[in-house]
């Protein structure tokens, strides 16, 4: 009888492992997809409306101020930085006023006091600082984010083609410090990085990120403004969605964002990225427990443990963890530029087994905390009973 379980576990793991490399090679493909269709983007066609950067903030993030300055030297013609917080006192905002004071002669805007009319805080800065916007380009961007002179230019490269109503960019971990952002960076570059390729081949693209999130205004009212997803924890997928659902082209942009890392702990970690999977699971509940079979290397750590560590079980094993790290250095070198996957590829199957705790964990209940915010997810991800606790920082 034993044995027999122990064989059904078996051929059931050897299935989940086969989708592992099925999913691991579409990610590759998709990548593929997604450099060929960049190349439409690139013209000698001087293209450069004027655009309005809204950067929402809640505290303090690793290097704050350089990377405010790196929004602030744009190789562009015309555009508005819009800096805000719900809090008049928030250390966001002294860094944004340190900004302003050295640069005087900057179109930038400073905004706080924003009534807070949903249960998303970061919807209703962002509410406030659209009062603020004078251009009908609108660039959203997480004030951990870390950009080069070039990065408006590409972003806002798609919009020559009029179907194009949102823009969005994949992100790579930056100046990682630590082991807790280690694994967050290797997290970002070796797993949710090709997920989107993969999503990207299958279903094109039809959500956001919050690293960027480029749409036009009339757009943005179309689809009921940002009233619209004031109570929801996953704004940034839900305003792409609702934008491809108008009819409109989401567009991923050639362009990968760095986001600051800089030092932390690792339940800070282990909390945002809980948050981020509880999300997807209560986003699309059904794609998110099938991508259990997305968890290859971890799949056969498991079956390594039921074989009873005999040959085969190692054999599996290692061919798997074979076919991970090639599939992840091609993803990593060819498409993102994300070199934390070469620099610390030793951590690559301790950050595996991170998503794969983090995949069952997210199936453990429908609490999140969102910086520093306590808060229960609905199905569909609306936010509910929201309570404070110590700790925060920038919206994220």
């Amino acid at each position: 009888m034993i044995y027999t379980v122990r064989l059904a576990i078996q051929v059931a793991l050897g299935g989940a492992m086969m989708g592992s490399i099925v999913y691991f090679t579409l990610c590759v493909i998709g990548s593929r997809k997604w450099l060929r269709d960049c190349e439409s983007f690139s013209s000698k066609e001087d293209f450069s409306p004027p655009v309005s950067i809204l950067k929402p903030l809640r505290g303090e993030d690793p290097l704050q101020y350089e990377n405010f300055q790196s929004f602030l030297s744009q190789d562009y013609p015309s555009y508005q930085l819009v800096f805000g917080a719900m809090d008049s006192e928030d250390k966001g905002l002294d860094t944004a006023r340190r900004l302003l004071d050295e640069n005087p002669g900057s179109d930038i805007s400073i905004v706080s006091g924003a009534a807070p009319i949903g249960m998303n805080y970061k919807i209703c800065s962002l509410i406030e600082m659209m009062k603020f916007t004078r251009h009908d380009l609108l660039v959203l961007a997480d004030s951990d984010m870390h950009v080069e002179s070039d990065y408006l230019r590409r972003i806002i490269a798609p919009f020559k083609s009029p179907k194009v109503g949102l823009v969005t960019c994949l992100y790579r971990g930056y100046h990682p410090q630590g082991i807790a952002s280690i694994l967050e960076g290797m997290g970002i570059g070796a797993s949710f990085a090709p997920s989107v390729f993969a999503a990207y081949l299958l279903e094109g693209i039809s959500f956001a990120f919050g690293s960027t999130i480029v749409i036009r205004r009339d757009v943005l009212e179309e689809i009921g403004g940002l009233e619209c997803i004031v109570n929801a924890l996953a704004d940034d997928y839900l305003l792409g969605n609702k934008v491809k659902k108008a009819g409109y082209d989401v567009a991923l942009s050639d362009y990968v964002v760095d986001d600051a890392l800089g030092r932390e702990s690792f339940a800070d970690m282990w909390g945002r990225r809980l948050r981020w999977a509880r999300t997807m699971k209560a986003m699309r509940t059904v794609g998110w427990a099938g991508s259990g079979i997305t968890h290859g290397v971890p799949l056969a750590i498991l079956f390594l443990i039921v074989n009873g560590f005999h040959s085969l079980g190692w054999t599996v094993a290692l061919l798997m963890l074979l076919y991970r790290y090639l599939t992840a250095f091609y993803v990593a070198t060819n498409a993102t530029s994300d070199y934390n996957i070469i620099r610390y590829w030793y951590m690559l199957p301790i950050s595996d087994c991170l998503d794969f705790s983090l995949w069952i964990a997210s199936f453990l209940g429908n609490t999140v905390e969102w910086r520093g915010i306590r808060m229960n997810v609905t199905p569909g991800g609306e936010l509910t009973n929201q309570g404070k606790s110590a700790r925060g920082r920038s919206w994220r």
